[in-house]
């Protein structure tokens, strides 16, 4: 079954994830709170929540070319094999690849820098329209105004996707 979730798509992979379920689960768990007193059981894991996290080692068997896709896998998003076969066995959402969360937040620096110029701008501008004789060098800005909306979504939409996930900012 797909469900298309319109505009609420974000929203809905933020709430998820901030409940460490997958979209699927979360969603899951919404039909079933909307289905009213005859909803049916679902099953819990009675996993305790405790912030001492004990360790223990295990032993898989595995096919040899299984165990080097888990390897590769891994290793590509910045775990060790046990956080990773723990993020599978749990369901929890699986963080970006390490070099997506790089090119993020370079993005985001580099967008940062761009805002803060920006912002700078802004103020001059400012300045200069306080100054009644300052109009025809307010104008003068508008070509560099004219993209600050975009500028700005742009900041909002990369900082809001590293922020959703506070397991993909490290």
């Amino acid at each position: 079954m797909t469900i298309d979730l319109r505009g609420i798509g974000d929203a809905v992979r933020t709430a998820a994830t901030g409940r460490g379920q997958t979209v699927a689960a979360f969603a899951r768990q919404a039909l079933v709170a909307a289905t009213g007193p005859n909803a049916p059981a679902m099953e819990q894991l009675d996993v305790p929540a405790s912030p001492s996290r004990s360790v223990a080692k295990l032993h898989l068997r595995m096919d040899e070319r299984e165990a080097q896709v888990l390897i590769f896998k891994a290793r590509a998003l910045g775990l060790s094999y046990g956080e990773y076969v723990g993020h599978l066995v749990t369901g929890t959402p699986l963080p970006a690849p390490v070099a997506q969360r790089d090119a993020d937040r370079r993005a985001l620096r580099q967008s940062c820098d761009q805002l803060a110029a920006l912002a700078g701008d802004i103020n001059a501008l400012i300045r200069l329209l306080r100054l009644a004789q300052g109009a025809e060098a307010a104008r003068q800005f508008g070509d560099r105004m004219c993209g600050l909306e975009a500028d700005v979504r742009r900041h909002i939409d990369l900082a809001s996707r590293l922020v959703a996930d506070p397991e993909d900012i490290r």
